[in-house]
C-alpha cells in the first residue's frame, strides 16, 4: 500500500513538474509569434520597431520599400542577409501587398509647379509687349525692345536679327512662340511707307512737328529721314535702344553732317 502511494506520488509530482515545463516554455517564446507573424506590407513603424534588431530608422526604411513579394526583398530596404534570416521567423509578406500602393494616389502632389510663364501660355514674340517680354528670364528693359523692333518673326530663331545670341534664343524657346496672326500687323507699315512716292521725300512727308522714335521706329520709317537709306535703317535698328538722340552717331554711316540734318525730326522718348 505504501508502494503505490509513493508511485502516486511520483506520478503527481511528475505532472507538475511537466505542467511548470509548459508554462515556463510558453512565456519565454517570442512575444511577436505569440501575437502571429508581423506582415511587412501593413505593419505600423511602432509594429516593426518591435522586431528585434528593428530600429526606428529601419523602421522606416522597410516602410518606404513597400511593397514586399516575399521577406528576402527586405534587402531593397538596405537590410543585410544576416538581418532578413533574423527576422524571417517573425515576419511574413502578406498576399495584400499591393492593396497599400492605392496610396501612391499621393504622386499628384509631386509635380513641380511649371515655369510661371508657361502656366499662362507661351509669350507671342509678336505682340507681346515690353513688360511681358522682360518678364521672360534673361530679357531685360533693352532686349525688350530690340525684340519689338524686329519685328515680325517668322520663327523664334530669327531673334537672332534682334541681337539674340544662340544661347540667349535656345535659353527662350521653352517660353515664347510666333504667331500665325503676327505676319499681319506689322504690314501696316510697309502701306504706309508705300505712300511715299519716293525713298527721297523722306522727310518732306513728315507732318509739321512730327518725329520719329529711332528706338521704335519701322525700317521704312526711318528710311524717311534725310540721308537715311535702307542700309542705314537697318543699322539703326541693329544699334538699339538710344538713351539719346545723339547716340544715333555711334552708327556707321551716321556722323555729324548727316546727324545735323536729322536732329530736328528724331527722339527717344
Amino acid at each position: 500500500m505504501e508502494r503505490k502511494i509513493s508511485w502516486m506520488n511520483w506520478l503527481r509530482l511528475f505532472a507538475i513538474i511537466f505542467m511548470v515545463a509548459l508554462l515556463v516554455g510558453g512565456f519565454t517564446t517570442p512575444v511577436k509569434a505569440q501575437k502571429g507573424l508581423v506582415d511587412l506590407n501593413t505593419a505600423s513603424d511602432k509594429e516593426l520597431e518591435a522586431l528585434k534588431g528593428v530600429g526606428p530608422a529601419t523602421a522606416k526604411k522597410i516602410i518606404a520599400g513597400r511593397p514586399y513579394k516575399s521577406v528576402d526583398e527586405l534587402s531593397k530596404a538596405g537590410l543585410s542577409t544576416k538581418q532578413i534570416d533574423a527576422l524571417k521567423p517573425f515576419v511574413t509578406a502578406g498576399t495584400a501587398a499591393p492593396a497599400p500602393t492605392a496610396p501612391v494616389t499621393k504622386a499628384p502632389a509631386a509635380p513641380k509647379a511649371a515655369a510661371a510663364k508657361g502656366e499662362k501660355g507661351l509669350v507671342d514674340l509678336n505682340t507681346a509687349s515690353e513688360k511681358e517680354l522682360e518678364a521672360l528670364k534673361g530679357v531685360g528693359p533693352a532686349t525688350a525692345k530690340k525684340i519689338t523692333a524686329g519685328r515680325p518673326y517668322k520663327s523664334v530663331d530669327e531673334l537672332s536679327k534682334a541681337g539674340l545670341s544662340t544661347k540667349q534664343i535656345e535659353a527662350l524657346k521653352p517660353f515664347v512662340t510666333v504667331g500665325f496672326a503676327a505676319p499681319t500687323q506689322p504690314p501696316a507699315a510697309p502701306a504706309a511707307a508705300a505712300k511715299v512716292p519716293a525713298a527721297k521725300a523722306q522727310a518732306t512727308k513728315l507732318a509739321p512737328g512730327q518725329k520719329i522714335n529711332i528706338n521704335t521706329a519701322t525700317k521704312e520709317q526711318l528710311d524717311m529721314l534725310p540721308g537715311i537709306g535702307p542700309v542705314k535703317a537697318q543699322a539703326v535698328i541693329e544699334g538699339r535702344p538710344y538713351k539719346k538722340i545723339e547716340d544715333i552717331k555711334k552708327v556707321k554711316g551716321i556722323k555729324e553732317g548727316e546727324f545735323n540734318k536729322i536732329k530736328d525730326l528724331i527722339t527717344v522718348d
